[in-house]
């Protein structure tokens, strides 16, 4: 891929995929432990909602500072104190909750720092006409690492126990953070000479005004609102409707990601037929049928087909959704726009994930499925028969620089 010919890129993608490695089995170690110390489902989510309540909240308010500062330091030094950080959980984490509850939201503000910064500097690395085959890359790391390492992690904790992992992740961080250092500067092109709230309320406030984020953003809320039921009733539909078990389970996720695997090398070929404002759409209307299709037709072997047609059209929405937000905000204002993204998004698929729940009780797994799916549809079906997304003009400088 062409993308992969910029060294800068390159150099991100290699670091992104080596702290991937480690984030995966991190995430299986911390559950893991949580539950073994405690014994309660409770402390598995509280641990969940720290993580959360770091994106929702503070996110935002770290980019505002972010956006003024060299994005490489940034990129190196939140890696490089991450390591520290989840080397300790073994060591006073798992002797104490309150620290453990401590490190973990730690941990995440620094996660919240590293992730829109490096959704930020994509266009910087790369030619505008390959920021999508970018974007599908660095989604496309993460789909393999949930192949290639989620499976494993679970045998490395079962074999060695949490502790060795942490140290794992805790090495892949130091090495994620030497990598970058090898990036080149990537300072701001303008400053701004608002203060701090100031540029919080300008991130927010470009997500909400300008036109074609505001369609994108607001659709794709709309739609994970309720897509993001499979998040929490995927597991429910395997066990107790499928009658597949825990391993039946297994296969119908590794089969979403094995689609969004093809799915991201797929995207850069469509985009050639499609515009990226078309695409987004499309693959949204059509990941919702789909999803509805599951409870139309319960069967386990159109489940797996339906997951593993989920995730490819999964990745052509999701991509072409990067590529509009760097696209259409100024590189000084991606960091902040990239933290409230992510926050929006966050608290949509907490909604959904509450919904399902909710809903499965009443109505069924299958049922709720069948009317997620149907809104997912909807909501994109509304938004190109009211005129689509505006293709992204020249982006102009924000005022008060």
């Amino acid at each position: 891929m062409k993308a992969l010919r910029h060294a800068p890129f390159a150099r991100l993608i290699f670091s992104y995929l080596v702290s991937q490695a480690g984030s995966k089995i991190h995430r299986v170690a911390l559950l893991v432990l949580i539950y073994l110390l405690t014994e309660k489902a409770i402390w598995v989510s509280l641990v969940l909602g720290v993580q959360l309540l770091g994106t929702v909240l503070f996110s935002p308010l770290l980019s505002a500072w972010a956006d003024t500062q060299d994005r490489k330091r940034l990129l190196v030094w939140s890696d490089l104190l991450r390591a520290p950080l989840v080397a300790l959980i073994p060591l006073l984490g798992a002797k104490s909750l309150p620290i453990l509850l401590l490190l973990v939201f730690l941990i995440e503000l620094l996660r919240d720092l590293h992730d829109p910064i490096q959704n930020a500097v994509v266009p910087d690395l790369v030619p505008k006409e390959e920021v999508d085959e970018a974007n599908s890359l660095i989604l496309l790391a993460d789909r393999l690492s949930e192949v290639l390492f989620v499976g494993a992690a679970g045998v490395l904790v079962a074999a060695v126990g949490p502790a060795f992992a942490f140290y794992l992740d805790a090495a892949t961080y130091l090495a994620s953070g030497l990598i970058l250092a090898g990036l080149p500067p990537l300072r701001p092109e303008k400053l701004s000479k608002a203060g701090f709230l100031a540029r919080v309320k300008e991130g927010l406030g470009h997500l909400v005004r300008h036109p074609t984020i505001r369609r994108a953003v607001g659709t794709l809320f709309a739609a994970a609102a309720f897509g993001s039921v499979e998040t929490a009733l995927g597991v429910v539909l395997a066990i107790k409707w499928l009658k597949v078990g825990s391993a039946g389970f297994g296969f119908m996720e590794a089969a979403m990601a094995l689609g969004a695997i093809l799915g991201g090398l797929a995207v850069p070929y469509l985009l050639r037929h499609l515009s990226r404002e078309r695409l987004f759409l499309l693959g949204l209307l059509l990941f919702g049928a789909f999803e509805a299709s599951v409870g139309l037709f319960p069967v386990y072997a159109w489940v797996l087909a339906a997951f593993f047609l989920g995730g490819f059209l999964n990745m052509t929405f999701i991509v072409p959704a990067r590529s509009i937000l760097q696209l259409n905000t100024p590189q000084e204002m991606r960091g902040r726009i990239f933290a409230a993204f992510g926050a929006v998004m966050n608290a949509a698929v907490l909604i959904g994930t509450m919904l399902g729940g909710a809903l499965e009780g009443l109505i069924g797994a299958p049922m709720v499925f069948l009317l997620a799916g149907a809104m997912v549809s909807l909501a994109a079906g509304y938004t190109l028969l009211t005129g689509g997304i505006p293709a992204p003009k020249e982006v102009r400088q924000t005022q008060g620089t």
